[in-house]
């Protein structure tokens, strides 16, 4: 509530950036197997020839991403949004009418500018712009929407799929992406608090309100000059890899130690669940916890669900998997802008998080190379698990760099011009 008793605006914000989650980035990352099958049947692809547009739409995502940072900030929030969801939309779409892999190619180019410029960008920016306190909270529910929207979309394109075939399912992600999301976009998205003529919650402002102070932080060029900067970029890219190594070759994994078929299922209806609640417990955690603590519980999480996944073929070391794995997969979704925040300021925040957003997409894209290479090692995954194991510990370290080495930030008073650091 605001001190008129009013909702604060800020939560309107945080429905938006929800639903944009659930839309765009859920049915783009998350419901990518359920068409596979029917894809490469009718079509006459390989799995793999189909997959390579995948990787293609994350290299897309990582060459949008600072152009669309910086883009944010330049035009009409409303414009921006309803051009990128266009996108996302239009890409879809366009699969749903693809004949030829390189149709998919092409329309996956699409994808990623969607993923990254509709998804990505916007809701951590947006979220970071209007809460400075409850910031952790609010980022884990906005950015829950991609677990929500696996959990409730997923049945529902597999229906589609079975009932009508997987040219329709597609068509339905499109139009559902831009009639839903475009009057979000144009109706209720306000890029900064001041558009409304409001403060983000939790600004500081003295008690007759003649005051207000704003954290300034970095601008993006004194932020990439930092040795903190591109160690959070490397535990970014490193914990892409710790979270996405085994999530891709689950499949193989269980059914190589002996999972059943109904364990297996289980492993993958939980999966969404848990990683929504991950995202509200972590999100929760560093506004409570601080950087380090929250930290260390999230590289904690990835190790300890690998060591639950060596027996994933009991029932219950395989839920504990999930719950964990659950927790770990935050290193990538809420931590890196939480971190990009609370190192660096908000000034300028779209064009630092563009740049951060590159080796997300950069981690996803690598984790099938990396992955891969060690598993052909000994073509046994249990190396595999090991240099994971390892790798959390290498996570952690680069976090906890990228804190001790982060540059001072100002906090400016705008009414005398004064600063000072923290």
């Amino acid at each position: 509530m605001d001190k008129k008793g009013k909702i604060f605006y800020g939560w309107w914000i945080v429905v938006a950036a929800f639903l944009i989650m659930t839309l765009i980035y859920a049915p783009i990352a998350n419901l990518v197997s359920l068409f596979i099958l029917p894809v490469t049947k009718e079509l006459k692809f390989s799995s793999s020839q189909f997959m390579l547009y995948f990787t293609i739409m994350a290299l897309a995502s990582m060459a949008v991403g600072p152009f669309a940072g910086k883009l944010m900030k330049r035009m009409d929030v409303r414009v921006y949004l309803t051009l990128f969801i266009l996108i996302a939309a239009i890409a879809f779409i366009g699969f749903s009418f693809s004949t030829k892999l390189i149709h998919f190619y092409l329309f996956a180019i699409l994808m990623g500018a969607g993923l990254a410029g509709g998804a990505m960008i916007p809701a951590s920016v947006l979220i970071t712009n209007w809460f400075n306190e409850k910031r952790g909270l609010c980022l884990g529910i906005a950015l829950s929407g991609s677990g929500f929207g696996g959990v409730i979309l997923s049945p529902l394109v597999n229906w589609i799929i079975t009932a009508y075939g997987w040219r329709t399912a597609y068509l339905v992600l499109g139009i559902l992406i831009g009639v839903v999301l475009i009057p979000v976009a144009v109706i209720v998205i306000k890029l900064n608090p001041k558009d409304k003529g409001l403060s983000p919650l939790g600004g500081t402002i003295s008690i007759n309100s003649t005051e207000i102070k704003e954290l300034s932080g970095t601008s993006q060029g004194e932020a990439i000059k930092s040795i903190s900067f591109w160690a959070l970029c490397l535990a970014i890219l490193v914990g892409g890899v710790v979270v996405n190594a085994m999530l891709i070759n689950l499949a193989p994994y269980l059914a190589g130690i002996g999972t059943t078929a109904k364990t297996a299922a289980l492993l993958l209806s939980l999966g969404s669940a848990m990683v929504i609640i991950g995202k509200l417990l972590v999100g929760r955690f560093f506004d409570k916890l601080g950087l380090i603590t929250t930290l260390f519980i999230i590289s904690a999480g990835s190790l300890v669900s690998f060591i639950f996944l060596m027996k994933a073929n009991i029932v219950l070391p395989a839920i504990f998997y999930t719950i964990f794995s659950g927790i770990g997969s935050t290193a990538v979704t809420v931590t890196p802008a939480y971190m990009t925040g609370a190192l660096f300021g908000e000034k300028e925040f779209a064009a630092k998080y563009g740049v951060i957003a590159i080796f997300i997409s950069l981690g996803a894209a690598l984790t099938p190379i990396v992955s891969g290479a060690i598993y052909n090692i000994h073509h046994s995954y249990a190396l595999l698990l090991n240099s994971l194991i390892a790798l959390t510990f290498v996570q952690f370290t680069l976090f906890f760099l990228a804190i001790k080495t982060k540059p001072k930030v100002a906090t400016k008073s705008l009414n005398d011009g004064t600063a000072e650091f923290i």
